[in-house]
């Protein structure tokens, strides 16, 4: 553990009383400047304590539940799939969490039966966890996550093909994909999602909202009416798609939203010449389209 200074301590014990404290306040307990005070609340948010700012008129600091929970009775083998799944979880960029997630598989061995922690310490060097190291950083993460934990309603700003606009939205959940941090909100153009690491700004509404949760709006998202595409791949193209369309290695057809089209146009195009689109006719001219602006640039 980090050994904290005592304003660190006097801090968390006045934080942990259960009600919101102003930068003021906090200085004049601990006899520290504001200034002060500001820097160890980010502080101690490095370290992992979930303390929640509120900016504005009546805002200030407070501590979200940090309770500790008993002990899980664990057999062997489930004991290491859980070490394994927390070093995982170290590999997934900009949890809600901030950087617990760096030490959490360790104070988890170091609670295990000595024989159980030396097999693990000689499993970690030969599972490895490799991948695309070239994620972007999506910082505001950890505010989504409030927002949606207190149903809170955001005013943000999103970087866009089509430049930067500041809008509000509920969010209603996140999701990961492709190691890519995702909020699903309502805002005035109906339920869309957006990526993390495109939000440039996020300010927290007082307005709370109410809705489905977010495997009931996805659910209703797919019943949109859609049109079937039919698709000829070969090997390679359903190896290059894998990641666009489900079940790629089995179908030749999917039923796929109309305003989706464009999207998938995109996709299919990385595919090139192992993929040729055989319906809808729409997304075949979208596909003509591309390729004709890809030939302008190089003739």
């Amino acid at each position: 553990m980090v050994d904290m200074k005592k304003r660190h301590l006097q801090l968390i014990r006045l934080l942990n009383r259960g009600r919101r404290f102003t930068a003021e306040e906090l200085a004049q307990e601990t006899g520290a400047s504001i200034r002060t005070i500001q820097r160890d609340m980010l502080s101690l948010e490095e370290l992992g304590y979930p303390i929640w700012s509120v900016s504005g008129t009546g805002g200030g600091y407070e501590m979200l539940p940090n309770r500790l929970l008993p002990p899980l009775h664990l057999r062997e083998q489930e004991a290491v799939a859980l070490y394994l799944t927390l070093k995982w979880m170290e590999h997934i960029p900009d949890v809600p969490f901030g950087d617990i997630r760096s030490t959490l598989s360790d104070w988890y061995v170091n609670e295990l039966p000595h024989d159980v922690e030396t097999k693990i310490q000689r499993l970690e060097r030969n599972i490895l966890w490799l991948g695309n190291k070239q994620i972007p950083k999506a910082p505001f993460t950890k505010y989504i996550y409030r927002a949606i934990e207190r149903k809170n309603k955001i005013e943000m700003t999103y970087r866009s093909t089509n430049g930067s606009r500041t809008f509000p939205i509920a969010p209603v959940g996140m999701a990961l994909l492709d190691l890519k941090w995702y909020v699903f909100g309502l805002s005035e153009l109906g339920f869309r999602q957006y990526r993390i690491d495109r939000i440039e700004a996020v300010q927290m509404l007082e307005e709370s909202f109410e809705s489905e949760d977010l495997v009931t709006l996805l659910k209703e998202s797919d019943e949109r009416i859609g049109v079937t595409v039919h698709l000829e791949l070969t090997p390679l193209g359903r190896r290059l798609l894998e990641d666009v369309l489900p079940a790629i290695d089995e179908l030749n057809e999917w039923d796929v939203p109309e305003e989706e089209l464009p999207f998938l146009s995109r996709q299919l195009l990385r595919a090139g010449a192992e993929v040729e689109v055989k319906a809808p006719e729409q997304l075949r001219e979208m596909i003509k389209e591309h390729a004709e602006r890809l030939m302008n640039l190089y003739a």
